[in-house]
This record gives C-alpha cells, sequence and structure tokens, in this order.
C-alpha cells in the first residue's frame, strides 16, 4: 500500500515501485552487493512478493536496468520539424544533460552494469546502438555501413566519457556538447556515411 492514501498498488504501479527503488539503489550499493531482502524490505512488500514480479535477482536487475535505458531513449528521440542540425544537437545536448545531471545514476546502472552479465550488457549494447543509429539518421545517413555504424558507436562512446570528464575538468556543457558535434562531422565525410546518404531500406547490422 501506499503511505498517503493507503492505496493498494496495482500490478503495474508496483512493478515501477520495484524497479525506480532499483534504479536508486545502485546509486550506492554495487550490483554484486544488491540484496533483494533490502530491496523488499525497503519497498515495504514481503520478499516472497518480491520473488513473484522477479523470479531471480537477474531478472530485477534487468528490469532495472532496461527501465534505465529506457529512458534515455525516450530522451534521446529524434525531434520533428527541426533541421539537420538541429536535430543531431538535441539528440547529443540532451544526452550530454543527462549524463551530468545523473551521473552517479548513469555510471552505476548503465556503465557498471555491462559488466555484471551478458544479459546486462546486450541491454546496454542495444541502448547505444539505438541512439547511434538516430544519431546517423539525423545527418542523413539512412543506411550506414559497418564501418560508419562502428565509428560512430566509438564516437557514442567517447562523448559519454568527454560529458563524465567535462564535468570533472569544469568544462562549460555547451564546449562539452560542440566538442561532442565537431568529432561527429569527420565520420558524416567518411566514404561509407555517404553512401548511406538519402537509402531507406534497413540499417546494417555489423554483426551480421
Amino acid at each position: 500500500m501506499t503511505p498517503a492514501t493507503g492505496r493498494r498498488l496495482t500490478r503495474p504501479e508496483r512493478h515501477a515501485q520495484l524497479v525506480s527503488l532499483g534504479v536508486r539503489l545502485l546509486e550506492t550499493v554495487p550490483f554484486h552487493a544488491l540484496s533483494m531482502d533490502d530491496v523488499a524490505e525497503r519497498a515495504g512488500v514481503s520478499r516472497s512478493l518480491l520473488f513473484h514480479y522477479f523470479p531471480t535477482k537477474l531478472d530485477y536487475l534487468i528490469a532495472v536496468v532496461e527501465a534505465a535505458a529506457d529512458h534515455v531513449l525516450v530522451l534521446t528521440e529524434i525531434p520533428e520539424g527541426t533541421s539537420a542540425e538541429d536535430r543531431t544537437r538535441a539528440i547529443v545536448t540532451a544526452l550530454v544533460r543527462y549524463i551530468q545531471r545523473r551521473r552517479d545514476n548513469y555510471v552505476a546502472v548503465l556503465r557498471s552494469g555491462r559488466s555484471v552479465d551478458p544479459v546486462l550488457e546486450k541491454v546496454v549494447d542495444g541502448m547505444h546502438r539505438t541512439i547511434s543509429l538516430r544519431i546517423l539518421e539525423s545527418i542523413g545517413v539512412a543506411r550506414p555501413g559497418p564501418m560508419t555504424l562502428v565509428l560512430t558507436r566509438a564516437w557514442l562512446a567517447g562523448c559519454e566519457e568527454l560529458a563524465l570528464l567535462g564535468e570533472e575538468s569544469g568544462l562549460p556543457q555547451k564546449a562539452v556538447i560542440d566538442s561532442s558535434l565537431a568529432s561527429l562531422s569527420a565520420i558524416a565525410a567518411l566514404p561509407d556515411s555517404v553512401a548511406g546518404i538519402g537509402r531507406t531500406d534497413h540499417p546494417a547490422d555489423p554483426a551480421e
């Protein structure tokens, strides 16, 4: 029940509550040290109820990381009705702002989680691939070749690192964003990228 109203939470509400609690806890508790008993106690539910929603600890961690990744994907959706340059800047700005505003959460859940289990790594990898494809689409590359996609994924990792280190170094947020956009322009100029401009079939997957 909720303390304020005494109303019993619906199943989706309880699921969301438990996942949200996990996202917050992982800011201070490492993945391996997260206790399901502690989660249940903090949520005010029995251990058996928690395992009713999440049969294993891994199931719970997957739900937590997926929720965090989905939130980032919502923030980095391609805005409509803007120029290509504005679309790209909007995506990069949203990502950098989120990383710097929610630094502890981003590092704890979406960076540290990769090394915990291959399933969690796959969730984060999917988030990065989607953002990379959105970035390329925003600059007009509808079907990136394998090299372009790989380099964009590497650029995205650098953008994340720049956002984190830039904050530590006291760099203005605008400088971080401008630098990220400047480095992206080099990828857009590659022959592999130019060849994909305007093509509308499905994007290439380097894993295929």
